[in-house]
């Protein structure tokens, strides 16, 4: 479970078919998976959410390869 799977918790939630064919669309094209777009997607929301620095939501092969 990606290189934070010793302090992880699986979380399931349900979208719309538009949503999901979308998010495998931006996967496929960015060469990432969806669960990968879905984290960067939570951080930079709880950073927003935390009043936080808004980093750029990194879709380019980078520091965790393995996506």
């Amino acid at each position: 479970m990606g290189k934070d799977g010793k302090d992880a918790e699986r979380v399931t939630t349900t979208l719309t078919r538009a949503q999901k064919a979308e998010l495998d669309r931006l996967a496929k094209t960015q060469g990432v998976k969806v669960a990968w777009l879905v984290r960067r997607a939570v951080e930079r929301y709880l950073e927003e959410a935390a009043g936080g620095p808004m980093l750029p939501l990194e879709l380019e092969r980078g520091e965790d390869g393995k996506r």
